[in-house]
């Protein structure tokens, strides 16, 4: 049966539910501008209401409530949305690494332009062509030809450098990767742990999950994966990689608050005593040496899953590569390939460049026109590619005819005609495959002596070159075309999230001022109960 007493505890609840609404507003607008954080609501509902009526109790014309109680306090949160920008941000996250060194690697080439390794091609041909006009000693056309050779191995070798320089960097941006993917994985195993346990004691952890949430859009950024909720709310994390066969698979890395696998970078390989040297969880202050059956199956690897439970117990590291689907990460092991394939093609254009030009030119006098190292790829011809100092010293040296005693320029004129002759660039390893390849006569009694005719499924170096810069065009157009593609998806789809769980001032301020009224008029009510009962109490006694 209701009274004033009851009445009273009515309004008590009712002015308990609209402050701890208050307090919901107030934690919402303090947090407008808090990455990750999501709008938080209370949910009211009615309390118990008095029992039906049986025969212990009178009759009533109908249930009578007992007030208002916070039920839950929820977070609005779109899981599916998450999901989408999770998956957007990988592809995004691959991309704009292969964007950032794509666009280095053609300011590196810079062609098409004057001073790019195209155009210095063509000066040292048309130098090659000039001495076969004046093939005299004293010609400055000779001095031209060391001049623009000088300035091709120049160019080649400056490239190759700086190719070099940008592989190295790479390392250490893939290296610091690692090391932030691996501390995000281990903050949300501890967050895991920590929402696990106030749900278990019945609570609503809303801002640790957002700190979750937030951690795992920062991960999707670094490589690809699915999750599965686990009881209590806690998360398994699976990784997306490529076995070797190029299906994708998952790996398990976290479970609740285990963290079963966590990522380490290869360092140094040593393929004579099969050791790889990696920093666990990218650290650099955390060196360890392992050893594998065979370390050339990790010389394109960059990163590697490691049995996180074994190592914390002690035990050997158990490491396997990783080899994500997509992700910055990702995206910077492609950068590897892509590097590493632009400096083998300097490389076959060097080796070409000395094969072809020593074949034709130390046939007058055994004298190489360029550093014969070059001509073995296992010595990085791109790298150490130079002119014979002898024939620095002294331009007389260049044998321009067909005999160093012969003044025709023919012996020039075949080095210059190399520009026009098609060869197969990436397979001369010889002079021997060169003169083949390219059917030179190299009969000094003949009338066709130094002729030449192209392969017909060959190529010409500058096409050769000309190709390569072609295929990093496209590919880094492709990777530019992906950056603004996801860059506007996100955008859609990070401002409809937004919508749902970012915090509007305009609807917190409409809400206090609701639940402020709210509580103004419970306070009333308190009052209004106030003076009834000092009329029951003191009005009865008086009368």
């Amino acid at each position: 049966m209701s009274g004033l007493f009851s009445t009273f505890n009515i309004t008590k609840r009712g002015m308990q539910a609209q402050q701890t609404a208050l307090h919901i507003v107030s934690h919402n607008i303090a947090n407008a501008n808090t990455e990750g954080y999501s709008v938080q609501r209370a949910e009211l509902k009615t309390t118990q209401p008095f029992g039906m009526p049986s025969l212990t109790t009178s009759a009533e014309p109908g249930q009578l409530g007992t007030g208002v109680q916070v039920a839950k306090i929820s977070r609005t949160r779109d899981v599916f949305l998450d999901a989408q920008i999770r998956k957007e941000k990988s592809t995004l996250g691959k991309y704009e690494s292969r964007q950032q060194f794509l666009s280095e690697i053609e300011t590196i080439f810079m062609e098409p332009s004057d001073t790019g390794l195209s155009s210095v091609l063509g000066k040292f041909y048309d130098s090659w062509s000039q001495l076969s006009n004046t093939p005299e000693p004293n010609s400055t056309a000779r001095t031209l030809v060391v001049q623009n050779a000088q300035a091709l191995c120049t160019a080649i070798n400056q490239n190759y450098q700086q190719l070099s320089d940008m592989e190295a960097n790479a390392a250490d941006i893939t290296s610091n990767e690692v090391f932030e993917a691996a501390s995000i994985l281990s903050n949300i195993q501890e967050l895991n742990v920590q929402i696990k346990a106030a749900v278990i004691g019945g609570k609503e952890p809303n801002d640790l999950l957002d700190r979750r949430d937030l951690l795992l859009d920062q991960l999707s950024q670094k490589f690809s994966y699915d999750t599965e909720e686990t009881d209590f709310k806690g998360i398994k994390i699976y990784a997306k990689v490529k076995k070797d066969d190029g299906t994708e698979d998952k790996r398990e890395i976290l479970k609740d608050g285990s963290l079963n696998f966590s990522l380490s970078y290869i360092n140094k390989i040593d393929y004579e005593k099969n050791e790889i040297e990696i920093y666990i969880d990218g650290d650099i202050n955390n060196k360890k040496t392992i050893s594998v059956s065979d370390a050339s199956e990790y010389k394109n690897i960059h990163v590697l899953f490691y049995d996180k439970t074994a190592y914390s117990k002690g035990g050997t590291i158990d490491a396997s590569p990783a080899k994500f689907i997509n992700g910055s990460i990702n995206g910077y092991e492609t950068i590897y390939e892509e590097i590493e394939k632009y400096k083998t093609q300097l490389n076959n254009i060097a080796r070409a460049l000395t094969i072809s030009a020593n074949t034709i030119h130390s046939d007058g006098n055994n004298i190489d026109f360029f550093n014969k190292d070059a001509e073995d790829l296992n010595n990085e011809p791109a790298k150490i590619i130079s002119v014979n100092k002898s024939l620095v010293d002294d331009p007389k040296n260049i044998v321009a005819s067909i005999n160093s005693n012969e003044g025709n320029g023919e012996r020039a004129l075949a080095i210059a005609r190399l520009r026009n002759i098609r060869m197969d660039v990436t397979g001369i390893d010889s002079r021997a495959k060169f003169i083949s390849d390219v059917s030179l006569n190299t009969d000094k009694n003949s009338t066709e002596y130094l002729t030449m005719k192209s392969n017909p499924n060959g190529i010409t170096i500058d096409n050769y070159f000309k190709s390569t810069i072609s295929a990093l065009g496209v590919s880094s157009q492709e990777a530019e075309r992906m950056v603004t593609n996801q860059n506007a998806l996100l955008s859609q789809l990070e401002t409809r999230r937004e919508s749902i769980s970012g915090v509007s001032i305009d609807e917190e301020i409409t809400n206090m001022i609701q639940f402020q009224r709210s509580y103004e008029a419970n306070a009333k009510m308190i009052s209004v109960i106030d003076q009834l009962l000092d009329v029951v109490v003191n009005g009865l006694i008086r009368r």
